[in-house]
């Protein structure tokens, strides 16, 4: 994976952090998530993509031990900070 993506990476694992999204809802969690992640892959290179592809796995992996998955009846509930 080149520098930019990696950087990218790691940044949205340091942004899934509770303290930046307590007192938001899981819906706003959600479309800020997903929206950041179509940027990373829409401006990474074709050859970065398989890499890209399992990075942003492994911050889906955090997302779920992080309790952000929920069903979509709580999108809309507030993160708490002991989620």
């Amino acid at each position: 994976m080149r520098d930019a993506s990696t950087i990218a990476v790691g940044e949205l694992h340091q942004a899934i952090r509770h303290a930046h999204w307590q007192g938001k809802t899981y819906r706003q969690f959600w479309t800020w998530f997903n929206d950041r992640c179509i940027e990373i892959v829409g401006t990474a290179d074709t050859d970065d993509l398989d890499a890209l592809g399992v990075a942003l796995l492994d911050v889906r992996d955090a997302i779920e031990a992080g309790g952000y998955m929920v069903a979509s009846d709580r999108l809309d509930e507030t993160i708490d900070a002991d989620t």
